[in-house]
């Protein structure tokens, strides 16, 4: 008998896994218990500290409504489709299966219903390496509940789903019989816990894995990813990193479980790799040592995330230099959107011909990057050219978009203002007046009024359009469409620190979806065939969510650490 059908019912049960977990047990625990379980030395690791409180849980559930009916609805339609053979699926077992499992959440998109299932909506998890093998450990909220459901599946189905023995624990083996991995599940006192892992080192993984053996030195002990939420300004809700000097030595090291255990499986041989290629991965990890994760906040009104690609010091503090003095994109404004871009273009020249001069000096000796030292190479001799002076005084832009129509792209419907941010901006007007014939006679000054420009100069022939320019002592201005010049002064005199932000945008989502549905570029339209969808339904979910949404914001910054991106989306 194949054992198809076992890995479809398990898969089933592991995606909803990943969403649910204990609630009344764990919801007032300071730390996550299930990191006992886990390594301090491993390579990688993301779980929480605490379950998102419920009654956060239940305004998005309330917003997510909509949603959730769709997915009942597709739900439905994939029974249909099993039951009538309009599906495509030749083998009976996995058709048994599935429409096994499917009845099991048929109804049950709900948090009643996932409680009914031995899940809850919140919970505590980790996600960690065994070497550089995933283990995945999810709470539950009932694991009796979940073996029933099981037990349902192999009724319903008419498929055994046999359990595994390992020193009287049970456990579940997903496998082909010709394939040397297995995917291995197994339910505990208090969760549940899934990895892959070669079958010819079973002996070696499941008294870890069952919880039979713990590691002398666990992440909880060594307190790490509290340590990381407080220098990183994470929320208790998730975070993790992944320590790439382990993840290289766990590549590279021909004793590391890693190695082992690939070469068990055939096709990866430690040996045959250039000892360069290793010692060059090592380098590169001196400089980049880490990537980290992790949520912001969590409320019932926005949700923040935070990622950094970790520097070191030199390289780092580096970075941070060619930051400009230029403000970041406006916050909580009535604008579409409003982005920024801040970058001493002259430093970044610098900064990047003195890395790829650094690097050519040095090339790569590993036969799989020998390409990049001719790209390298070019880079040098390009940047190496002679600079504009213009060019080198730039130090970015800054732009507001009040309105745009996307059915009827005309100038006409275009109102925002933007402005060039550089040291000297009279040479872009000097430039201009000379490349540009009527320019010189518009007579853009610093500290002037702002000046009107024909239409002829913006290449727009429609009186509803107009445009203006005014110069600062540090930029350009333009003011495009009606009513948008007497903002144009204040626009271009806002402050503020970048504090190490190079790039922000700040939009409104709901507003975005509804220009891209204009379009016809909608979310929804695009995926219209594979949801099988009306018309009537895709206009439903884009209400829905366009009510839901709020604004979203994004700033990518340089801040001596490496580089930093935040991410916080609000909703209605």
């Amino acid at each position: 008998m194949k054992r198809l059908p076992l890995s479809v019912a398990l898969a089933a049960g592991a995606a909803m896994l990943v969403a649910c977990g204990d609630t009344e047990q764990l919801a007032d625990s300071s730390a996550n218990p299930l990191l006992q379980y886990v390594p301090a030395d491993t390579p990688y690791v993301m779980a929480n500290l605490e379950p998102v409180p419920a009654d956060v849980v239940d305004v998005y559930l309330e917003r997510m409504e909509p949603f959730l009916q769709q997915m009942q609805a597709s739900l439905t339609d994939a029974r249909t489709d099993l039951e009538t053979g309009y599906a495509d699926i030749d083998d009976p077992q996995v058709k048994a299966v599935g429409l096994a499992v499917l009845d099991e959440f048929d109804g049950k998109l709900n948090r009643a219903g996932m409680q009914s299932l031995g899940f809850s909506l919140e919970t505590v998890s980790a996600v960690y390496g065994h070497g550089l093998f995933p283990v995945v450990r999810l709470g539950l909220d009932d694991p009796q509940k979940v073996r029933d459901m099981i037990t349902r599946v192999e009724t319903k189905s008419n498929q055994p789903i046999p359990e595994q023995d390992f020193q009287g624990h049970a456990f579940w083996r997903v496998a082909e019989s010709d394939e040397p991995m297995a995917l291995y599940v197994a339910l505990l006192d208090d969760h549940a816990v899934l990895t892959a892992a070669p079958r010819s080192r079973e002996a070696e993984f499941l008294p870890a894995m069952l919880g039979l053996e713990r590691p002398d030195r666990t992440i909880a002990d060594s307190g790490a990813l509290a340590d990381l939420n407080r220098d990183k300004g994470f929320a208790p809700y998730g975070s993790g990193y992944i320590d790439l000097s382990r993840v290289a030595d766990e590549l590279f090291e021909a004793d590391s479980q890693t190695v082992s255990w690939m070469s068990d499986m055939g096709g990866y041989d430690v040996t045959q790799i250039d000892p360069a290629c290793a010692r060059e991965a090592r380098l590169a990890t001196t400089f980049v040592p880490r990537l980290v994760a992790g949520t912001t906040e969590i409320t019932a009104d926005a949700v923040g995330m935070r990622y950094q690609l970790e520097t070191n010091t030199l390289l780092g503090g580096q970075m941070k230099r060619l930051v400009a003095n230029v403000p970041p994109a406006s916050r909580g404004t009535d604008q579409l959107v409003s982005a920024s871009l801040g970058l001493e273009v002259g430093r970044l020249r610098d900064f990047l011909l003195d890395s790829a001069n650094a690097m050519s000096a040095v090339p790569f000796q590993c036969p799989q990057l020998q390409d990049l030292n001719d790209q390298v190479r070019q880079l040098a001799e390009s940047l190496n050219q002679p600079m504009p002076p213009f060019i080198g005084n730039l130090k970015g832009f800054r732009a507001e978009l009040s309105e745009f129509d996307a059915a009827n792209p005309d100038p006409a419907t275009v109102r925002g203002r933007l402005s060039l941010e550089m040291e000297k901006p009279q040479m872009v007007i000097g430039m201009a007046s000379m490349m540009i014939p009527g320019f010189e006679e518009l007579q853009i000054e610093p500290g002037g009024d702002p000046v009107a420009l024909p239409q002829e100069l913006m290449s727009v022939a429609t009186p509803e359009f107009e445009a203006y320019a005014v110069m600062t002592q540090d930029a350009i201005g333009v003011s495009l469409g009606k009513g948008q010049k007497d903002g144009l002064r204040a626009f271009l005199d806002q402050s503020g620190d970048p504090d190490g932000v190079f790039f922000s945008i700040d939009y409104d989502m709901a507003a975005l979806a509804e220009l891209q549905q204009a379009a016809g570029q909608s979310e929804w339209q695009n995926t219209a065939g594979d949801a099988a969808m009306g018309d009537a339904d895709l206009e439903e979910l884009s209400r829905a969510y366009q009510a839901m949404v709020g604004r979203a914001r994004v700033e990518l910054s340089f801040d001596g650490e490496g580089l930093t991106i935040d991410q916080v989306q609000t909703f209605r």
